[in-house]
């Protein structure tokens, strides 16, 4: 009698079962969720989930039905799943469909039951009195599986403000379920969320109580179903529930063959990520500006869990080149070359955990032959002041170079070679600025193409930061130019010249007259000197050297007169040095009288230092415009300890002003800090201007630390105002 009722409840998808000394008949039907059970309301918090074991998952059913066209005769129903099939192997279930007389009916019976045999999870943990009968739907709401807080208990009601025991990942839209004190759980929209008080849509049907279970669902989140298939009595006052996962989406699957979703019951990503699969490896060739170009084409397939893939190639036994990290399946390379191509992809979570790598088979590709060429015409500069210049040309069929790649070294070996910089493609110039005068290195170079391919290194070229005197001395008149003291200077001229605009026919008729004067002095130097010049030059130099130590006297003496102008120039130089100290004094005076001015210029430059290997210290002059003089000197290239002392002197006069300017600068260096004075002061007299002009500033630096001081001092007095 057991198995006949049995029978019968089967013909309904239904179970029968004995409790309460009774016995129960239960359809497998949609059902609402009758309970909710969390943390705070089982034994020690503790869900148990398991898998059933694969050797219990049927994948291919056979069910007997009565064919009425064959005399109610059983007839063999065949249903199979592919998906399942491909999981747990081949396995296949028979049953008799007691009263089936459809072949429809009995294909329905064996697609429920692969789907419920297929999806099924096992949930186990105890409660107390709460025990929910069986065939129930259950809801789940365990932090720990769905990584959020979606479970508590209600602390406080107050009409639709409901307050929970905790904090919870819940938003507008989302779903709230309570335990009314019926024993049924229900669900209202969350309308909006203040802390930890929730406030619902509409109330619900009965009045929740403190301390009921609650349990947020939502879109992206579901709380976990469960059927309850069983109970057991603990004998202490609990009791042990059972439980399948129950999706409400099965019965559209097996009447209709909608397609059966997983609902998201957590947020955890999963701890060890699948490497991806069948990855393929081919190329294809297009055609463009009458170029063959030929592209490999990689794809893989997608993977559970994946967010992103990270993938890598080369071509024969090169380094492996980088993709762009990407979500799609695959990725293209432009313009490869002929050779051996290995691909290898990884996949990426969402908590970033990647596979190991998955390699593709090796592929012979034909592409470009060969590997880009290599740069040509390289070479260094030896002419470029504190600095080297980098310059080569593209040979022909680099149309796809992507950057130049430059080395240094200081040896011009490969071992100490280092990365200089990466020079975009058509750039064919690069400068390294900010060397000591005469620094050396080797350079070398190669093209990389947009595919990642390499042409190889030139050959190591020789550069030199310049030496050259001239070179030197007008880069320290540029940046004396290019002062705040020079420029405010001009412009102290500029307004000058704008206050003496009033006064210019009287300039012009005096300028007049001196023209005439100086042209009766020019005639009678012609008949003095008879069209001669005189020039007279003396120079002197006295060289002591011991070893690595040596000592240095040098004077030039230059006594120039021409009909147009008188200059006396005097030059001296002092230098000591041994192996890693050096020392140099150098003072220039000059005097220059002309038809427009008379100049007197004064320089005094005291330098010391102390370095690992001794360099050359050049001296030299640097040419004046109609506002400086000759002087001045290039230090040692390299040192480690420096310290310096320069003065600056001049006195300038013409017809309408006169001018006296003077610059101190002191300044002492290490590798690690540095420091200085700079004292400017300039006097400036017009026939109706008086201006004077002072700054000083002070500087400090250690490493990445600076301090400095400004101080500015400016007086000024004219015919109108002071």
């Amino acid at each position: 009698a057991w198995t006949v009722l049995r029978d019968l409840a089967g013909i309904f998808r239904g179970m029968t079962y004995w409790g309460d000394n009774k016995m129960y008949v239960l359809a497998d039907m949609p059902r609402d969720v009758w309970h909710i059970y969390n943390h705070a309301s089982v034994v020690e918090g503790k869900f148990t989930f398991a898998d059933p074991s694969e050797t219990t998952r049927n994948t291919a059913a056979l069910v007997n039905w009565s064919d009425p066209a064959n005399h109610y005769k059983d007839t063999p129903e065949p249903v199979y799943d592919n998906d399942l099939a491909m999981r747990f192997d081949y396995r296949q279930l028979e049953m008799t469909a007691i009263g089936c007389t459809r072949q429809s009916e009995a294909n329905r019976r064996g697609r429920w039951a692969l789907l419920t045999n297929g999806i099924g999870e096992v949930v186990t943990f105890s409660t107390g009195m709460d025990v929910p009968p069986v065939g129930e739907v259950i809801g789940v709401a365990a932090n720990e599986l769905a990584g959020r807080t979606i479970g508590g208990r209600v602390s406080a009601v107050n009409g639709r403000n409901i307050t929970l025991d905790r904090a919870a990942d819940v938003k507008a839209g989302n779903r709230l379920f309570l335990n009314l004190p019926s024993g049924t759980a229900q669900a209202r929209t969350v309308q909006a969320v203040n802390g930890n008080t929730v406030t619902v849509t509409t109330p619900y049907s009965e009045t929740p109580e403190a301390e009921c279970n609650w349990g947020v669902d939502s879109d992206d989140l579901f709380i976990a179903l469960f059927r309850v298939t069983g109970t057991r009595d603990n004998n202490d006052g609990t009791f042990e529930v059972t439980g399948t996962t129950y999706n409400p989406d099965i019965y559209s699957a097996v009447d209709t063959g909608a397609r059966l979703d997983e609902r998201p019951v957590s947020v955890i990503p999963p701890g060890v990520q699948a490497p991806p699969g069948n990855i393929v490896v081919d190329s294809y060739s297009t055609v463009n500006q009458n170029i063959a170009i030929t592209t490999m084409r990689v794809a893989w397939d997608s993977v559970l869990g994946a967010v992103a893939y990270e993938a890598e190639w080369r071509r024969d036994s090169g380094n492996w080149i980088s993709v762009p990290r990407t979500s799609s399946l695959g990725f293209e390379v432009q313009g490869i070359y002929s050779g051996r191509y290995l691909v290898r992809v990884r996949a990426v979570n969402a908590s970033d955990v990647s596979s190991v790598w998955a390699t593709s088979s090796e592929v012979n590709l034909t592409g470009k032959v060969g590997n880009p060429p290599k740069p040509v015409g390289f070479i260094a500069s030896d002419n470029v002041v504190f600095g080297i210049e980098l310059s080569w040309g593209f040979p022909a069929n680099t149309d796809d170079t992507l950057k130049t790649e430059i080395q240094y070294s200081l040896t011009g070996r490969e071992d100490d070679a280092m990365l200089l910089a990466d020079v975009p493609y058509p750039q064919r110039k690069y400068q390294q600025m900010g060397l000591k005068a005469g620094q050396t290195f080797w350079y070398r170079a190669q093209l990389v193409d947009r595919s990642g391919n390499e042409s190889g290194y030139t050959d190591f070229v020789r550069g030199q930061a310049s030496i050259d005197v001239s070179d030197i001395t007008d880069a320290i008149l540029e940046e004396i130019k290019d002062s705040e003291v020079f420029k405010d200077l001009i412009e102290s001229a500029v307004d000058s010249s704008e206050k003496l605009a009033e006064l210019s026919d009287a300039i012009k008729e005096n300028a007049d007259g001196l023209a005439a004067a100086v042209g009766s002095n020019k005639q009678t130097a012609e008949a003095i000197i008879g069209n001669a010049l005189a020039i007279a030059d003396v120079i002197v130099r006295q060289t002591a050297q011991q070893g690595a130590n040596s000592a240095t006297f040098e004077q030039l003496r230059e006594v120039i007169a021409t009909e147009t102008e008188a200059r006396v120039t005097d030059v001296t130089r002092l230098e000591a040095k041994t192996a890693q100290n050096e020392a140099g004094v150098t003072e220039v005076r000059q005097a220059l009288s002309d038809e427009a001015q008379a100049r007197a210029t004064a320089v005094d430059q005291l330098t010391a230092s102390t370095q690992v290997i001794s360099d050359k210290a050049d001296s030299a002059s640097s040419k004046a415009d109609a506002a400086s003089g000759k002087a001045d000197a290039a230090e040692q290239a390299s040192s480690q300890n420096t310290a310096d002392i320069t003065t600056l002197r001049q006195v300038v006069t013409d017809t309408t002003s006169s001018m006296a300017s003077r610059l101190e600068e002191l300044g002492a260096r290490t590798d690690t800090a540095s420091g200085g004075i700079q004292n400017n002061a300039i006097a400036l007299i017009t026939s109706t201007l008086a201006q004077v002009d002072q700054r000083v500033r002070l500087s400090a630096q250690y490493g990445d630390s600076k301090a400095s001081i400004d101080r500015i001092d400016n007086v000024m007095a004219s015919d109108r105002e002071a």
